[in-house]
């Protein structure tokens, strides 16, 4: 799955650690966008 292997790269790239907990806040927005 997509997911696992942006866990596994936020292990090393503290920036994309950064990104996915930011994205993880927004990420419940989109997908009901996507619904419409």
């Amino acid at each position: 799955e997509g997911n696992e292997i942006i866990r596994e790269a936020c292990k090393w790239s503290p920036e994309l650690a950064a990104a996915c907990e930011v994205w993880k806040e927004i990420k419940f927005e989109f997908d009901t966008v996507d619904v419409l």
